[in-house]
């Protein structure tokens, strides 16, 4: 029953990112600094958490960094809960660099699913966060990302 409720909430997710949405890489800055705080110092910048995360076996494409407007879907946002999970537990086995989806589970929605990882009161916490706009360190990234270009 539990699980169907869940499944049904998160149909609701649309995956669409609006405003006070994170991007990708709002998302990799608080779970860097949020899930990871132990790890990663607070005034870390954007580039830091990636690299971190990614080094961690957590994903963040820089493409994905780069498109402020990029859709974070159910299915990443899943990922990266489900692989920060297999990491605290020790049980993440890494695959090329990136924690590998265990077997049990078609998708990392299944993933959580299978192992009531409720998305949708973190999900609301990010959206929280974000409510405002991009974190600070995002809106740095980006803005020398468009200042390389001119």
């Amino acid at each position: 029953m539990k699980k169907t409720i869940l499944a049904v909430c998160f149909a609701l997710f649309s995956g669409v990112v609006r405003a006070g949405e994170p991007s990708f890489g709002d998302l990799a800055v608080l779970l860097a600094k949020g899930y990871f705080g132990g790890y990663v110092k607070q005034d870390a910048s954007l580039q830091q958490c990636v690299a971190f995360l990614n080094s961690k076996g957590v994903y963040f494409s820089p493409f994905d960094l780069l498109d402020s407007e990029k859709a974070v879907s159910r299915e990443e946002f899943a990922r990266v809960v489900g692989q920060s999970m297999l990491l605290f537990s020790g049980k993440a086995e890494l695959v090329q660099g990136r924690i590998k989806k265990p077997v049990e589970a078609e998708t990392w929605v299944d993933y959580c699913l299978l192992n009531d990882i409720d998305l949708l009161p973190i999900w609301g916490g990010f959206v929280q966060c974000t409510k405002g706009g991009s974190l600070p360190e995002v809106k740095a990234f980006l803005g020398k990302q468009s200042g390389d270009r001119q």
